[in-house]
């Protein structure tokens, strides 16, 4: 099998409560007693609530780039932009808070520590929301478990990060889509076309060919990733976050 990630299943939902979810992870669940051996979804509270609720036992993480967006919102909605956009420093700072998503568990911690003593003051807001939302201490129980956004094991396993291939496939459903609003029925008929894709894109996973190639300049980016996190060195976390940190784009 190869590391091909392709649309099984497209569910239209009413609403974002877990509740909502919960039925639409039921139905899935109903067909051919599928159980997958894990999940990645966004960070929407009411879809991490039903992961915990339905999906119990099964190995749960969040997309890298719904982590970024995080972040960048917050940048902009702190008055930070202008800032983030004129200063190197800063900009390389906030790309540190997403490189610790590629640090091992442990070292997240004392890795927030070191990213906070290098910025300035007009920065405390950001980092106050960041440490409230992601960053787990005895005195805090955040948002977001540290499992949850921390994807260092999947890189380290040469395993798909799956938040471009996804944002991919939906930029490019859209695009065929072509309308903001469409109706049930035209959304029907794009929806089964793109089944038929998939079909037919299954039956070749299933004969071993790759469907689709990432571009050159794609692969050496995740091979230069791994190779960073196969590298880490605890003594060298500072250095490990800033080389992370410049091969992390926001927008």
């Amino acid at each position: 099998m190869t590391n091909t990630i392709t649309p099984l299943v497209h569910g239209l939902i009413i609403g974002k409560s877990a509740e909502d979810y919960n039925l639409f992870f039921e139905k899935v669940l109903e067909q051919d007693s599928f159980l997958p051996e894990s999940i990645m979804t966004d960070f929407e509270t009411g879809t991490i609530k039903s992961v915990k609720d339905i999906l119990s036992n099964i190995f749960h993480k969040g997309y890298l780039f719904h982590f970024s967006q995080t972040v960048c919102r917050q940048v902009q909605s702190k008055g930070l932009t202008t800032k983030y956009n004129a200063d190197e420093v800063f900009r390389l700072n906030v790309k540190q808070l997403i490189a610790l998503a590629f640090a091992p568990l442990d070292q997240i911690i004392t890795g927030f520590d070191l990213i906070c003593d290098q910025f300035d003051y007009d920065a405390d807001d950001l980092l106050e929301y960041f440490e409230k939302t992601c960053i787990e201490t005895d005195r805090n129980k955040p948002q977001f478990d540290h499992r949850i956004w921390n994807i260092h094991d999947r890189v380290v396993a040469t395993v798909p990060r799956p938040n471009n291939s996804v944002e991919g496939w939906h930029n490019a459903f859209a695009d065929r889509v072509a309308l903001s609003h469409p109706t049930i029925v035209k959304l029907g008929e794009k929806i089964r076309r793109e089944q038929s894709k998939c079909q037919v894109d299954m039956t070749k996973i299933l004969q071993s060919h790759d469907i689709k190639t990432k571009k050159a300049c794609y692969r050496k980016l995740d091979e230069h990733i791994t190779r960073l996190a196969n590298s880490f060195d605890p003594t060298q976390l500072d250095q490990f976050l800033k080389n992370m940190a410049a091969n992390i784009t926001l927008w």
